[in-house]
């Protein structure tokens, strides 16, 4: 039988923490920052025209999950499609499979990046699910809700009869989105230590990563971009809805010759006055860049460090030196941008040496926030088949929270050493005389005061 879908439920799924679902990795968020979840964003425009879409954030709201499905039911929808990921899996199945018990008829999608590597399994083993997102930019999710079965839909893994029927081929390289429907989610609500203005959000102007460290699950879905005169509209409608400030959550919104100048002039052309961040590739930051981004309103940039040892950064793949980092760094910082750093501890194959070697090159940079992650088997990363082929972690690991503790037992370092390698780094990053003169400086206003003290309080309370 087929079911008419009339309306759709975005979903983020609730939690016993304050979760950040991010499609390509999910964590608990440990300072005062939340942001939604860019493919239920992208989805709520690719949706618009053809369904009734509504949205519910349960941890934004903190809905239990009890309360979460009353809700739900409440509303009659046809389909619920649910974001998803490492940190809250199986509590997300769970509801899913309470879901799907209370009205079978109910079409149930799930969307994650790690759907993509692991999508079959999961369908597999957990009937509740009727379909798995991979693509959330470019799917034939509406021929699907539509009640279309029997060949390859864009993006989707799917049930059909008694198996299962997945997408084919390689997608374009450049995509295109409706204008998002961010008037349906709380906006208003949402945190960014960085930002500098609120009401904030996020818009994706691409997907995934041109490179393929081994740590890092971006590349594993290549490298799409947004032409420019597709994201223009967005940004519009953005400013008429009223925010100020946007988190651009590319994975390197920098690569490319020219696409971010072309962006940059198009703000100022059109007058659209944001504050905003994002993430920048280290080595493709020019001089022409960093001073389009500064007039459309950059003000701060965030770069994949990563390591202060260049051996160990060559052999994960990682195209970036120590010597490049600081020049990088030195050019914002002329430009008046401000720069977070991100660091990996725990890597296989880093000795204490090396880790020291590394909280040492982000004193020594003049940062404005360091962010020092657990080295996490990511699904879909290389270093997840090393860390498996080698029994450092065990083989049916798929529920972590990667900011909670390492994950990895290599014998190189032991899981508690890099702990408090961890604790070391962030207390001798943020409790230097220096740094915290450099803040108060900065401060502008009682609330830059109020928000120092939330984050400080929050990064020293770290485990």
């Amino acid at each position: 039988m087929i079911i008419r879908v009339k309306d759709v439920l975005l979903l983020n799924p609730p939690g016993d923490k304050q979760y950040i679902r991010d499609f390509h990795c999910s964590f608990s968020s440990k300072a005062d920052y939340y942001w939604p979840s860019p493919d239920l964003v992208v989805l709520s425009g690719l949706l618009d025209e053809a369904f009734r879409v509504g949205v519910m954030d349960a941890i934004l709201d903190k809905i239990s999950a009890g309360a979460c499905l009353e809700r739900i039911l409440r509303g009659r929808y046809g389909a619920v499609i649910f974001t998803t990921g490492t940190a809250t899996l199986k509590s997300d199945l769970a509801l899913a499979a309470a879901l799907k018990a209370a009205r079978p008829e109910t079409k149930i999608v799930a969307s994650a990046g790690i759907l993509k590597f692991e999508g079959r399994r999961l369908l597999a083993g957990h009937p509740a699910l009727d379909a798995c997102l991979t693509d959330y930019a470019d799917p034939e999710l509406e021929a699907y809700l539509r009640g279309e079965r029997g060949r390859p839909l864009r993006g989707l893994i799917y049930r059909n009869g008694g198996g299962f029927v997945a997408s084919e081929g390689t997608p374009e390289r450049e995509f295109t989105v409706p204008v998002p429907r961010h008037d349906l989610f709380a906006f208003r609500k949402f945190r960014n230590p960085v930002a500098r203005r609120l009401p904030f959000t996020v818009v994706v102007t691409s997907i995934g990563c041109p490179y393929r460290c081994g740590f890092c699950a971006a590349g594993a879905w290549g490298y799409r971009t947004r032409p420019v005169d597709n994201i223009l509209p967005e940004l519009r409608f953005l400013g008429r809805l009223g925010v100020k400030e946007i988190l651009f959550l590319d994975p390197t919104l920098t690569v490319g010759a020219g696409r971010v100048i072309e962006l940059c002039r198009s703000m100022v052309s059109e007058g659209l006055r944001f504050t905003w961040s994002g993430n920048a590739d280290v080595r493709t930051l020019t001089e022409e860049k960093v001073s389009w981004m500064k007039k459309a309103g950059c003000h701060t940039v965030f770069l994949g460090i990563e390591s202060g040892d260049d051996g160990l950064l060559k052999r994960y793949g990682k195209p970036v030196t120590a010597d490049r980092a600081r020049r990088t760094v030195d050019l914002l910082n002329r430009h008046g941008l401000r720069t977070l750093g991100y660091f990996i501890l725990g890597l296989p194959g880093e000795t204490r040496d090396m880790a020291l070697k590394t909280i040492a090159l982000a004193r020594s940079l003049k940062l404005d926030i360091a962010s020092f992650a657990f080295a996490t088997p990511d699904i879909g990363t290389p270093l997840r088949e090393e860390a498996m082929a080698r029994g450092w972690i065990p083989p049916d690991l798929d529920v972590w929270d990667s900011t909670e503790r390492p994950l990895i037992n290599s014998g190189d370092m032991t899981p508690r050493e890099v702990e408090k390698l961890r604790r070391r780094a962030v207390r001798s990053f943020y409790l230097r005389p220096s740094y915290v003169l450099r803040k108060l400086l900065q401060a502008r206003s009682a609330a830059d005061f109020v928000r120092l003290a939330s984050n400080a309080l929050a990064l020293l309370k770290k485990k």
